[in-house]
């Protein structure tokens, strides 16, 4: 038996309890326990959510809604540079997708504080880590570092998005309450002349002038270095509330035995390097990415599996974790050209919610921890009082967290598998502290990967449980108090009151075997119930008007608290009770009616409590319906499901098609493309021939690029080139219209190089042309080595040859890219969206676009030779407005196929 008890450092905690603030507001403040917002406690379980993968400002509600409606009060909110500066000195904040203001006000709406992570770095997978790519031809500077060209680069960005953010703060109204300061910048040297100090510091000081008053917060790169914590060698640069970020899983998307290993030294770090600030991890495994060359992302079977959440979230939660954001909560789409190299089109993350914004279980699991913690106030101020293997429990199989209230003496007892890996399943004894002495609860199981937390001294509205080793959902404050526990089917529940009071009871619903039984302790009599979970529900009326709702797991993944209230920290007498949809929205009430609003998928059982008498009707969706008041105060309904709906999708048929490489040809005219006449670059890597013939020197940062490279006389045989458009990138090269050479793209290679042999090409005195298409899967982020977002791209160098490897030079080189190149010529789609195609460029890819003069053809049909084909159709849908439909497109080409594909649609 292993014990590590940790009773000495209670005495320093109480000592340092006193609330602390930044020295600009105290609205929010914290202390070593939690965050305290307006002078309350609040937990704060938060997930990410990128609106630029999700660039449609009337579906971020939708997203808002169900992290509300999953048990989160908070979402994480980083803010792209690149996404909204297309050029220097230029900004857009305004139109469609970039309209944070909106994003702002609607998280305020949906009743979520907003974390806000602006950078100006953020890595996120996201195009040069969102860093803006006008820098990406060395006029940036060295990033990420005090450096003065870098320092002017960002200054304005930092102006602009934190006056934003200053307006929107909880000080002012709204909902932010955290700031943090660039992401995952490890602080190697603790040295005040260190340039990652200043630069922190350079940041810090841009935030204030800007208005930003909420506390500062930062994200550990995992456990690999010691960052910009007050607590630990502060030179410089540390911010109010340190984080630490964790991916623990160690999934393989092949293999559904393997990671799962749990890690349980979360609470000595944060005792070690944060110890007066509360437990925070700003971005904890909600799913995980997969590059180009992995798994489909529901092949990923183990992030998704429900149980990821119920066992690694509760193990942070053990460890005194009350500040928990899930990174990410909504994945998305890399539309355009928005991702890094890292990651292809889908980001969907293998999140909670998925890229369709359907809700996965483990959402649903996510949210009984999230409705737990909401209302749990004794758990936002303990202590570690013991943890181990064999602590407090039978059975060695076993490993325990113990917190305890030093104000209430609350205690929270946290099982888990000792190891985290095992399926096996596990019956055991725990042993409690309870204010009346020692009880011994005699089973409590954990189905294989399964965690459970059992709690002492639980005071919900005017009773306290003494114990319950059922799970606490939540609770709510109505007419009478609401309890709601949970456990899987089959196991055994054991609870009891802090009463000598013998209760009667009444069963309603699901037949149970709940017996009483008189126990004495310590300090008096008390009475303890016992049951099993059957599958489903049941509701026990107590003699003291007392109500319980025993939900086995199923049913509490379709359980709701919808608050009644826009403050995200929502108090137990702020929320109803909805049973059975598929999803609750919100919840109002309005003459003798309780309003909802939601979805549902099949049809199904309501049930709603409310509390109030004089409400008697239920309204889903502005539909009135028939209810029924049940004998322990309820309200139930039936609401129709989507079971017997039908949705007809078009065909997508009468294709059209063009030729959209007309470049390659000898007498293309290219008058009016770029010259690449310089000799010289900023990047700080070397060109590996002149002129310099990276993209980003001439203007030209996203999408593909086309070179015409040219060349006389008949004596060429050959060209050495070398071609850069991130990782899984392809290119291919014709010379007066006949294909030379290329390369399909390598996952695991960002720059790939061949010799083009001219021997089967026809050469002119003068004018041979070598065209070059060029692909792009984004700029790099900084972790990506020698330079980051400055790693060039398009063609690093050619050297043309004669025979005998005489080398020959190029008379002169031009280069096209996306129309208008910096000028972000169509907003509303903004400067991630296009490259250089002459399709693009002549925006085939817009709705509306004359095709009349097409000529028939078909993808199904594709090329029989090397170039570019554009294929366009039309369709309209005739689905019903009250259904929500994600529509996608499926993919598929013959085994050895070697093509690349871009769909557009509405431009």
């Amino acid at each position: 038996m292993r014990f590590l008890h940790v009773l000495a450092s209670l005495v320093g905690i109480i000592a340092l309890a006193l609330a602390t603030d930044d020295g600009s507001t105290d609205v929010v403040t914290w202390d070593p326990y939690s965050l305290m917002i307006n002078g309350k406690r609040v937990f704060i379980y938060a997930a990410e959510l990128h609106y630029p993968r999700l660039p449609v400002p009337e579906l971020w509600m939708d997203i808002l809604q169900k992290f509300k409606a999953n048990g989160l009060n908070a979402v994480s909110l980083y803010f792209f540079w690149s996404y909204h500066s297309a050029s220097k000195g230029v900004f857009d904040f305004s139109t469609s997708g970039k309209d944070v203001q909106r994003l702002l006000d609607m998280a305020k709406e949906a009743g979520l504080y907003v974390i806000a992570r602006p950078g100006p770095y953020v890595n996120a997978e996201f195009n040069g880590g969102g860093i803006a790519l006008w820098t990406s031809d060395g006029s940036g500077g060295q990033y990420r570092t005090s450096n003065g060209t870098y320092y002017q680069a960002w200054s304005p960005w930092i102006q602009e998005i934190g006056t934003i953010l200053s307006r929107n703060q909880v000080t002012e109204g709204g909902p932010v309450i955290l700031n943090q300061i660039e992401n995952e910048l490890q602080e190697t040297t603790h040295s005040s002349n260190n340039t990652l100090v200043i630069y922190m510091e350079q940041i810090e000081e841009a935030f204030q002038n800007a208005g930003i008053v909420v506390p500062f917060s930062s994200n550990e790169k995992g456990e690999r270095s010691v960052s910009w914590s007050t607590d630990y060698e502060d030179v410089g640069g540390a911010v109010n509330v340190y984080g630490l970020d964790s991916y623990p899983g160690g999934f393989s998307c092949t293999n559904v035995n393997s990671g799962f290993v749990l890690v349980r030294n979360y609470f000595q770090w944060f005792s070690n390097y944060s110890f007066t600030q509360p437990s925070y991890l700003p971005e904890f495994e909600g799913g995980y990415f997969t590059p180009w060359g992995g798994s489909f992302y529901d092949q990923c079977l183990e992030e998704h599996d429900p149980a990821f959440a119920d066992v690694f979230y509760k193990n942070n939660v053990g460890q005194r974790v009350t500040l928990q954001s899930l990174y990410v909560g909504y994945g998305g789409t890399n539309w355009g050209q928005s991702a890094a190299p890292v990651v292809y089109t889908s980001y969907d993350y293998s999140a909670p919610l998925r890229e369709t914004r359907e809700v996965q279980d483990k959402f649903r699991q996510t949210k009984l921890l999230g409705l737990f913690v909401r209302v749990s106030q004794d758990l936002l101020k303990t202590y570690m009082e013991s943890n181990g293997t064999g602590n407090a429990v039978s059975s060695v199989e076993i490993w325990s967290w113990i917190l305890r209230n030093p104000d209430t003496g609350a205690g929270f007892y946290l099982v888990q598998q000792n190891d985290s890996t095992s399926r096996d399943p596990q019956t055991f004894s725990i042993f409690l502290n309870t204010s009346m002495g020692p009880v011994t609860v005699p089973i409590v199981q954990l189905n294989g990967r399964q965690s459970k937390l059992a709690v002492t001294d639980y005071v919900f509205a005017n009773q306290t449980l003494l114990y319950s080793s059922a799970e606490v959902l939540t609770y709510g404050i109505f007419d009478v108090p609401v309890m709601v526990f949970y456990l899987q089917p089959g196991q055994t529940g054991e609870f009891a009151f802090k009463s000598s009071s013998v209760l009667e009871f009444q069963t309603f619903g699901l037949p149970t075997n709940l017996t009483s039984t008189s126990s004495a302790s310590l300090s008096g009599n008390f009475t303890k119930y016992t049951y099993t979970q059957g599958n489903g529900s049941s509701t026990v009326k107590f003699s003291n008007g007392l109500l319980i709702y025993l939900l086995d797991l199923a049913s509490a993944w379709a359980f709701f608290a919808p608050p009644t209230t826009v403050d995200p920290n929502v108090m137990p007498d702020q929320q109803i009770f909805v049973l059975g949809p598929y999803n609750v929205r919100n919840a109002s009430f309005q003459n003798g009616t309780v309003q909802i609003s939601g979805d549902n998928v099949n049809a199904t059982l309501i049930e709603v409590y409310v509390g109030d008498p004089s409400i008697r009707q239920i309204q889903w969706n502005g539909m009135q319906l028939s209810t029924t008041l049940t004998p322990y105060g309820s309200l139930t309904a039936q609401i129709s499901g989507t079971q017997n709906r039908t949705v007809i999708l078009p065909g997508l048929n009468e294709w059209k098609t063009n030729d959209s490489l007309p470049e390659v040809q000898r007498d293309y005219n290219d008058a009016n493309w770029t010259i690449c006449n310089k000799t010289t670059t900023l990047s700080p890597v070397e060109p590996l021939s002149l002129p310099v013939l990276f993209s980003s020197d001439y203007g030209f940062y996203t999408g593909i690029k086309l070179y015409r490279g040219y060349f006389s006389g008949t004596s060429a045989t050959s060209a050495n080139i070398t071609v850069q458009g991130g990782l899984a990138s392809g290119w291919n090269a014709w010379l007066n219209g006949q294909l030379v050479g290329g390369n399909p793209g390598n996952a695991s290679l960002s720059a790939t190089s061949d010799l083009l042999d001219f021997r089967n090409v026809t050469l002119e005195e003068e004018g041979n042309v070598l065209t070059v298409v060029t692909d792009y899967t984004g700029h790099d982020e900084t972790s990506t080595g020698p330079a980051g977002a400055e790693n060039p791209r398009g063609i690093l160098g050619v050297t043309l040859y004669g025979k005998g490897n005489q080398t020959l030079e190029f008379t002169q080189w031009r280069i096209q890219g996306n129309a208008g190149g910096s000028k972000n010529i169509d907003p509303v789609r903004g400067p991630l969206n296009e490259g250089g195609l002459y399709g693009e460029r002549l925006g085939w890819h817009l709705p509306g676009f004359d095709t009349s003069p097409w000529v028939g053809g078909s993808p199904l049909e594709g090329l029989n030779q090397s170039g570019v084909a554009w294929y366009v159709t039309t369709f309209e849908l005739d689905i019903d407005d009250d259904l929500d439909v994600p529509l996608g497109l499926e993919l598929d080409a013959p085994d050895g196929t070697l093509t690349r594909v871009m769909v557009f649609i509405n431009g």
